[in-house]
């Protein structure tokens, strides 16, 4: 436990906290580093700190690789890796991102890496990133055998992965992928706040094929989290009409939304509304369409408010990697996942008393089921649900979820994923015989892996936006692309664009409107 006790004590120095026992990760630490198999399942509550896992185990692979080298985090969004890497950098100074268009490193040799789903299975098909034109051009391999290799030398966290699992684009490459890190016998922690028991069937299938040692750990009535957070007054209540009108002025407030549109438009009500009773400067937004650096100051600036009042408009891009804590927090209608990474934020520190979360019955569901966001709240209504106790709400999530992996075979086209478990699997299949399989794949259509997303080049930074931003911008000429051969007339033409850049096709789209430094691109 030496490595553990050095990781909190090194994470508490730079973070200036006094550290709280946490035996649901010690009982974690001792179970991957004596077993010679393990498979971790940590179903633990947004704020309990499940990240120090991931420094301790990297400290301790610096002094015994008797079972991995190093660990690789792998995280779904590149909002999280950020927040992460900034206080790996602060409390240890070892880490490495790895991610598209952030990083030159082809292969994972740090004792600790963060990276992105996307840019992982990539890596694990043995076509690596940013060797994509090389190998195209037949030039080299790039690194296609040892790029792999250092994945599978390692120990595998998959932070957040109900993301991975509910989505449809990539569910079948997370599938792959599990499917093929098992077989290999490479350790791996599977890490969620929300996950339903048919969630941890999907995985305990492959734990049986491959003989691991499998374990599910939550914390229980006596963690002193659990102890400390009950104690805390939380309240779920719903409301309708005007979301503004529930403000509390004096109070942290935050209003998550479910998209983009709506967001921009309640903060420029919000901002024209002396009447709500906040300083101009203490109104903020934050979304998916902007900057890193832009969404890093609208952090910094809620780290500096600290207990003061404020209302922060946002989409689900706070539902993960936005550390800040509310005393009020004002939802739209989503699925019980996202609703608790959600109220997650809901009076989040140690020094915070009570939270009030209220949830609008009547708005919009985005890009949610109806039937999935309808099952949510009739089963929210019915139940005493503490955002941060697992006990309190894991029955609502397999309710929802479903307590067999049925709802996620669904999402799973078994064809595309016997191809990529091969491509990873066959030592006879190198990078160019992994590039060209996947060409064909995406050039019928199939998202191998996050619904086509393309980068946009904004001030030297890079924000992904769909082919239909893409193609609303194109139209408004607010953005340029350069090495596709035509003009962009119609969606379609944006989604061959779009493909292009996911087959490492040298496109480059360039945002040449004027960035908004409030509101970001809308």
């Amino acid at each position: 436990m030496r490595a553990y006790e050095e990781a909190v004590k090194r994470l508490a120095e730079a973070k200036g906290f006094v550290p709280e026992k946490r035996p649901l990760l010690e009982e974690a630490f001792d179970f991957l580093t004596s077993s010679p198999k393990p498979f971790l399942v940590l179903n633990a509550p947004t704020g309990y700190g499940k990240t120090l896992l991931s420094f301790a185990l990297a400290l301790h692979s610096l002094t015994d690789a008797s079972l991995f080298d190093r660990v690789i985090h792998v995280l779904p969004m590149r909002s999280i890796i950020e927040d992460v890497q900034r206080t790996a950098e602060e409390a240890f100074g070892f880490s490495r991102t790895k991610m598209m268009g952030s990083s030159e490193e082809f292969m994972h040799l740090f004792p600790l890496n963060l990276t992105t789903a996307d840019t992982f299975t990539w890596d694990l098909m043995k076509l690596n990133t940013k060797k994509r034109h090389s190998v195209k051009a037949g030039k080299e391999f790039g690194y296609d055998y040892l790029t792999q290799a250092s994945i599978l030398t390692s120990l595998v966290i998959f932070d957040e992965a109900h993301f991975l699992l509910e989505d449809e684009s990539m569910a079948t490459a997370f599938d792959a992928a599990v499917d093929f890190l098992t077989s290999q016998g490479v350790p791996i922690v599977v890490m969620t706040a929300t996950l339903s028991q048919g969630h941890r069937e999907f995985f305990r299938k492959y734990t049986e094929k491959y003989r691991y040692d499998f374990k599910v750990l939550s914390p229980g009535g006596e963690d002193p989290f659990v102890e400390r957070e009950l104690k805390k007054d939380i309240s779920i209540e719903f409301g309708e009409g005007d979301p503004l009108k529930f403000i509390e002025p004096g109070e942290r407030n935050a209003l998550i939304v479910n998209t983009v549109d709506r967001a921009v438009k309640l903060y420029d009500r919000a901002i024209s509304n002396p009447g709500l009773g906040f300083k101009r400067d203490r109104i903020l937004l934050i979304h998916g369409r902007m900057t890193p650096s832009h969404k890093r100051s609208i952090i910094n600036r809620l780290r500096e408010l600290g207990r003061e009042d404020f209302l922060l408009i946002g989409t689900q891009a706070v539902e993960a990697g936005v550390d800040f804590s509310a005393d009020v927090m004002i939802t739209d209608r989503a699925p019980v996942n996202s609703l608790l990474q959600r109220f997650g934020r809901l009076a989040r520190h140690a020094g915070d008393k009570s939270g009030r979360a209220l949830i609008m019955k009547d708005s919009p569901t985005g890009p949610y089921s109806e039937e999935m966001v309808n099952r949510t709240l009739k089963l929210i209504a019915g139940e005493s649900i503490h955002p941060r106790v697992p006990s309190t709400y894991e029955m609502a999530v397999t309710e929802v979820y479903g307590s067999s992996p049925s709802s996620i075979n669904r999402l799973i086209d078994k064809n595309v994923k016997g191809k990529l478990f091969r491509l990873m699997s066959d030592p006879s299949k190198r990078a160019p015989d992994v590039l060209g399989e996947v060409e064909q794949l995406v050039a019928k259509g199939v998202p191998v892996m996050r619904n086509f997303l393309v980068p946009l080049s904004v001030e030297s930074e890079t924000v992904l936006i769909s082919p239909k931003k893409l193609f609303e911008l194109y139209s408004r000429g607010a953005v340029e692309v350069r090495g596709f051969k035509s003009e962009i007339k119609t969606l379609k033409d944006a989604y061959e664009v779009a493909k292009g850049v996911a087959l490492g096709k040298n496109i480059e789209i360039l945002f040449t409107g004027s960035y908004d430094q409030e509101r970001g691109i809308v």
